[in-house]
């Protein structure tokens, strides 16, 4: 099991919240390692397994032989004098910023907390282009050249099935789900493509082709509503994201604007 990386994780975490000593699972060349770090290490490991590992005395003792295995080699490392080598010293001084930057954005977060006011105002804002629009469920068959394309059409029009007529499909993510292209919003579609199944009625397909960089594209729709948009429980993850990034980029741009920048 490859656990050296999440066992660095779980240490610096230790050391940076300044963990009560617990009772120590192993000691090497006279350091102790600390219980507190088997805990965290086995806890890691059953939360990044998404339940499929159990905390058992198997574990622990795997867990146990690689922060046993961890401290021989960071008591080796300083030994060698990697500590104090050009290399480690810039990476140690970039994870610092890194990790105060985080610690600023963090800060940015929790000081313009987002409501539920905000987001509600975001999802209206978002559900309003959704007023008036129309969605359409479309199948299509994508041919390499016009003269393919109009002769599935013409296939069509003497009765021949569309359905039967998707293997000839160039765009194979299509033909595999037999042409479904799904829902899609025609305020929301490319312009040129919105006005082209604009044209064509509920269970009809295609008078002309639809060009397009995959090819040459027939039709065929399969049913019309009215536009709406995705439930705001489904959206509000993201858009508690959004805001909290402009929380960050807004506390970002005051600093500049109080700054001296030359």
């Amino acid at each position: 099991m490859k656990l050296t990386c999440k066992l660095l994780a779980v240490a610096a975490l230790a050391a940076a919240a300044n963990l009560a000593a617990a009772a120590p699972i192993a000691t090497v060349n006279g350091v102790a390692i600390d219980k507190t770090l088997l805990d965290q290490a086995v806890s890691q490991v059953i939360r990044d397994s998404n339940g499929r590992a159990q905390d058992t005395p198997a574990l622990r003792e795997e867990l146990r032989q690689s922060l046993i295995s961890r401290e021989l080699v960071l008591q080796a490392a300083v030994r060698g004098g990697l500590d104090k080598s050009t290399e480690f010293t810039t990476a140690l001084e970039n994870a610092r910023k890194n990790l105060l930057e985080q610690a600023f954005f963090a800060a940015a977060v929790k000081n313009r907390p987002v409501s539920d006011a905000q987001v509600q105002a975001e999802y209206d804002r978002y559900a309003s282009q959704f007023k008036g629009t129309k969605e359409v469920l479309v199948h299509q068959i994508v041919l390499a050249d016009e003269a393919g394309a109009n002769k599935v059409i013409a296939e069509l029009k003497k009765g021949a099935k569309f359905d039967a007529l998707v293997k000839l499909s160039v765009d194979v993510n299509s033909r595999n789900r037999g042409g479904d292209m799904g829902w899609g919003n025609l305020a929301a579609l490319e312009p040129s493509l919105a006005e082209a199944l604009k044209t064509i009625a509920k269970g009809q397909t295609s008078d002309k082709p639809y060009k397009s960089p995959l090819g040459w594209h027939v039709f065929r729709i399969d049913d019309v509503r009215d536009g709406k948009p995705v439930p705001l429980e489904n959206l509000k993850p993201r858009i508690v994201q959004d805001l909290q990034n402009k929380a960050i980029q807004d506390a970002i741009g005051e600093l500049r604007q109080k700054a001296n920048i030359q």
